[in-house]
């Protein structure tokens, strides 16, 4: 510090003072704060332009010497921050590099210039990995899992049930139009004798409609529930195996 204190067994700068008393070569209790407060006020009220780094100096070292006189008046006073903070030399080196950065990013700001582009990229490794929320087991996941997939699976049978119709229902188009091209004639109910389930029926119904509407075949049918007669029609169009019909 640039102010010397003068005061009974010591002269000289404030931080040299602090280290006498931490290194227990001079007892705080012959130390009189108030003459030092006083020194350093007369110090201040007499020089117009006082660094700011100069006064915040002394509130650090004056802080710490309150504290040491006032935990020898009152052996239960502690403070953490203080008892565990480095030494004074080690804080003024410290708060001198943070006021040469503000004075050199003051002038940089000062300048022309807004913006600072970074050399080189910061990289940070991130190690990737599933952590299961507390009360979480395998067994758990399993479980809810096994939930999931049997709830989809209605979903997912659906297409599988759609195209094995679309693929039986182009088979019995096929197999009416062959039986009438071979008799001429039939009926639904010898069409659709040896079905093997109900399913098989309507589709073979839906078959037959679909050569109706292609005016592929002509029907009849007497009566409600009686049987229905199937007949090609004269003027059917050439029947093509492979095409695709639209049901």
């Amino acid at each position: 510090m640039a102010v010397t204190f003068r005061i009974e067994k010591f002269e000289g700068p404030l931080d040299l003072l602090l280290q006498l008393v931490e290194q227990e070569k001079l007892a705080i209790s012959e130390i009189s704060l108030a003459t030092v407060a006083e020194q350093f006020v007369n110090h201040v009220q007499g020089n117009k332009e006082i660094a700011p780094e100069e006064l915040a100096d002394f509130l650090v070292v004056a802080a710490k010497l309150m504290y040491i006189k006032s935990k020898m008046l009152i052996p239960a006073l502690h403070d953490d921050e203080l008892e565990e903070c480095p030494d004074l030399e080690t804080q003024l080196r410290e708060y001198q590099r943070f006021v040469a950065a503000s004075r050199e990013i003051n002038a940089l700001w000062a300048g022309s210039r807004r913006s600072y582009s970074r050399d080189a990229r910061a990289t940070r490794t991130i190690h990737a990995g599933f952590v299961p929320p507390q009360g979480v087991t395998a067994d758990t996941l399993l479980h809810i899992m096994r939930r999931v997939i049997s709830r989809l699976e209605p979903i997912l049978q659906l297409p599988k049930v759609s195209i094995e119709r679309a693929v039986t229902i182009q088979e019995k188009i096929k197999d009416l139009y062959e039986r009438i091209k071979g008799h001429a004639r039939t009926s639904f109910r010898a069409f659709v004798k040896g079905s093997e389930n109900r399913t098989e029926v309507i589709v073979s119904f839906l078959a037959l409609l679909e050569l109706v509407k292609q005016r592929f075949v002509n029907v009849e049918q007497g009566e409600i529930w009686s049987d229905i007669h199937i007949h090609r029609h004269k003027d059917a169009p050439e029947f093509d195996p492979a095409h695709n019909f639209q049901v």
